[in-house]
């Protein structure tokens, strides 16, 4: 079928070479009248009956129809074919899963035409699958980049010596979540939102995007959650190039001054020049086991204007690891709010802290007011005053373990008999594919020392006075003391204390559901208050 007419286009853009194979000489013009005008070859079959009606038979040609556009595959094999290391390619539209079209490329790798194998998996020295999808997305638009490339030691053939395109074997679908933990809070969170495109339960941080079923479509839908999510832009090509969770991390760190997560401010979701005003950032400070890593679930549901930074315990990092350890709680309290003001220098100001960072929240909260800054929210989780701490147990090397469990959403429950160990520990941490369980020895240990000092200085902390009200989240399950009550601040807090019940054990506070609930509460709270 061949179209004509007036409204004939002239060619396509840019592309001189293609225009010249579609739009071909129109051997009718002089019935018409006409001379030198032209016809576009549509590459579909049709028939016209006697009724004057078109009847389609499919194509003639190599395009298709994917996802709204019109490819040429003879196209896409072109541009692999150009690349050094490729002696043959060839692209089909493959669904293998019901309803899921994409585009696979089939490459035959230099070294192994030239050894004239037969037909299987190949590898050539250079030349990898992620290596001609990045090729192909420089060169190529987006919709038209292959989301899978197999490596063959030879195209399949007919008997005919045509492509045996029923011969080309399905690209291997590789079980998402294995592998190592995340290293870092920005490479879970980049697991998830990896999980939530594809729609599968995990993916692990080496798992290709790509080869777990990821397209045109659902990259640039990746792209749009980062950027809602993490508040960062990233490039369809950077995704292209970096279709692993920790590639990507790695290619958004490259650059960047705060790439050490176990600083002491940690960039959840930092502020990002240049993307216009957002409002204030929310400031999230430790538990007792020193790092905020734990606080990532409020990076999704908290609005993605909403700027979150974590607050971490000095002398776990490079930057403070030879630093002493804080002597009181006034000393860390006007550290960390030297720290949050490299960020905002001035108020008014957001702080949450979930368990001992409550009571450290509640101090820097304090400590700003002190210096004549407002704080217009100070959300406390579970956390209660320093008092009732004089009266426990003084902590040991295994309740420091056992916070880094916490730390993590676990218990000694979850060790499954095991001693509570350091080895215990992290296998628990690495089984359920923790962040945490990918720290050294010697981070774990100063975390121990860390805990083990926090404690110290709750016990001999003196609360003072906050002037302004307090968010209050009590978890509600498996209380093992019903006298804590969040009336406990009243001689701590001048204003309302408004209390929200969450359903959940303490160590449970900040897995997805309970932060999912306890972010939503805060962000009603943000949206009234900017209102009145």
């Amino acid at each position: 079928m061949y179209v004509a007419g007036a409204g004939l286009a002239r060619g396509y853009l840019g592309r001189p070479d293609l225009t010249a194979t579609r739009f071909v000489a129109d051997p009718y013009a002089e019935l018409f009248g006409e001379r030198g005008t032209r016809m576009y070859r549509s590459g579909d079959l049709a028939r016209r009956r006697a009724d004057g009606v078109l009847e389609y038979f499919g194509r003639a040609d190599q395009q298709v129809k994917l996802r709204g556009f019109r490819i040429e595959l003879g196209e896409i094999e072109a541009v692999l074919a150009a690349h050094p290391d490729v002696a043959d390619a060839a692209v089909v539209v493959r669904e293998d899963v019901p309803g899921d079209q994409r585009l696979v490329a089939y490459a035959v790798p230099g070294s192994a035409a030239a050894d004239g194998e037969a037909p299987g998996s190949a590898v050539a020295d250079g030349l990898s699958p992620e290596t001609l999808r990045s090729h192909a997305a420089a060169e190529l638009p987006v919709h038209m980049v292959p989301s899978a490339v197999v490596l063959l030691d030879r195209l399949p053939l007919t008997a005919n010596g045509k492509l045996d395109r029923r011969a080309l074997p399905a690209p291997e679908a590789p079980a998402a979540g294995a592998g190592r933990p995340p290293r870092t809070p920005r490479e879970q969170q980049l697991c998830e939102l990896f999980a939530e495109v594809l729609g599968v339960a995990a993916v692990g941080v080496e798992d290709d995007f790509f080869a777990l079923g990821g397209h045109s479509l659902l990259i640039v839908r990746l792209a749009g959650r980062i950027r809602e999510v993490l508040g960062l832009e990233v490039g369809i090509g950077t995704l292209f190039q970096a279709p692993t969770a920790a590639a990507l991390d790695s290619a958004l760190t490259t650059g960047s001054q705060d790439a050490d997560a176990l600083d002491v401010l940690l960039p959840l979701r930092p502020v990002a020049p240049g993307r216009g005003p957002r409002q204030r950032p929310l400031f999230a400070v430790h538990p007792a086991g020193g790092l905020s890593w734990c606080y990532t679930g409020l990076i999704r549901h908290l609005p993605g204007e909403v700027p979150i930074y974590g607050l971490q315990a000095q002398g776990v990092g490079a930057a403070t690891a030879a630093e002493p350890l804080p002597a009181t709680m006034e000393e860390l309290a006007a550290h960390y709010a030297d720290r949050l003001r490299e960020v905002q220098p001035e108020g008014p100001y957001r702080l949450l802290g979930w368990s001992t960072g409550g009571i450290i929240a509640h101090a820097v909260a304090v400590r700003l007011q002190e210096l004549d800054q407002d704080v217009e929210l100070l959300a406390i989780l579970d956390a209660y005053p320093a008092e009732g701490f004089r009266e426990l147990p003084v902590p040991d090397q295994a309740e420091a373990l056992e916070a880094l469990l916490t730390m993590g959403g676990f218990g000694p429950a979850d060790l499954d008999g095991r001693p509570l160990e350091l080895d215990s520990v992290i296998a628990v941490l690495r089984r359920e594919g923790s962040p945490l369980a990918g720290l050294d020895d010697a981070t774990v240990a100063a975390l121990n020392r860390i805990y083990l000092n926090t404690n110290h200085l709750v016990r001999g902390y003196d609360h003072r006075r906050f002037d302004g009200d307090v968010l209050f989240f009590r978890a509600t399950v498996d209380t093992i003391d019903d006298t804590l009550v969040p009336e406990l601040w009243t001689p701590y807090v001048s204003g309302r204390i408004t209390n929200t019940d969450v359903a959940c054990s303490h160590k449970d506070m900040t897995l997805p559901d309970p932060i999912a609930h306890i972010a939503s509460v805060i962000a009603d709270h943000l949206e009234t208050a900017s209102d009145e």
